[in-house]
C-alpha cells in the first residue's frame, strides 16, 4: 500500500512543462478506464522524451505528469507528459508549454511497491497530510507527478519506489 513517507516546502523558480498533453475526463480515471497510462507509452513510444532530452532542463531531467484546467462542471482535465524545462522551448507545434511561476511549492514522497497505487494515491495522501497543515487542495491551479530519478526509476532493497508530488502553496 503506498503511503506518504516526507512532506515539504520548496522554493521552485520559474519553470516550464513542456510536452504532448491530453485532456482527461476524471470519470475514466476513477472508471477504471484511465487513458493516462496508454498516453505515457505513446509519448514514450514517439520518442518525446529524447526530443525533449536535448533542450535546457531544470533539475536532473525528470519525467514529469501534469494536470492542470479542472473543469468542475464536466470533469475534465488537462494532462501533460513532458519534462521541466528552463526555457519554454517546444520543439514542434505538437508540443505544449505550460509556465509554472516561481514560488512556494509542497513536495511529497510517495512510497509503494506498485506503480499504480502510488501514482493512483498520491493526489490523496498529499491532501490529507496538507490538510492537516491547514491547506486546501480545492483551490490549486495544477499538480505535478515528478518521477525523480532514481528514486522512481530504480526499486529499493525492499521492492519499493517514491513518487514525487508537487502542489503549489496556496
Amino acid at each position: 500500500m503506498a503511503k506518504l513517507i516526507k512532506l515539504e516546502m520548496i522554493d521552485l523558480p520559474q519553470v516550464y512543462v513542456v510536452g504532448k498533453e491530453i485532456k482527461v475526463e476524471m470519470k475514466d480515471v476513477m472508471g477504471g478506464d484511465n487513458p493516462i497510462p496508454a498516453f505515457w507509452e505513446k509519448c514514450i513510444a514517439e520518442g518525446v522524451f529524447e526530443t525533449l532530452s536535448k533542450q535546457s532542463m531544470y533539475g536532473a531531467g525528470s519525467w514529469v505528469g501534469f494536470m492542470t484546467d479542472w473543469q468542475e462542471a464536466d470533469g475534465v482535465f488537462s494532462y501533460s507528459c513532458g519534462m521541466l524545462l528552463t526555457e519554454p522551448v517546444a520543439p514542434t507545434a505538437e508540443y505544449t508549454v505550460r509556465t509554472i511561476e516561481a514560488g512556494k511549492v509542497w513536495v511529497s514522497w510517495i512510497q509503494g511497491k506498485d506503480i499504480a497505487d502510488v501514482c493512483g494515491n498520491a493526489h490523496c495522501l498529499t491532501g490529507a497530510a496538507l490538510k492537516e497543515k491547514e491547506q486546501d487542495l480545492d483551490s490549486i491551479k495544477w499538480t505535478m507527478e515528478v518521477y525523480s530519478c532514481p528514486r522512481f526509476t530504480t526499486a529499493d532493497a525492499n521492492g519499493e519506489i517514491i513518487l514525487d508530488y508537487y502542489v503549489p502553496v496556496n
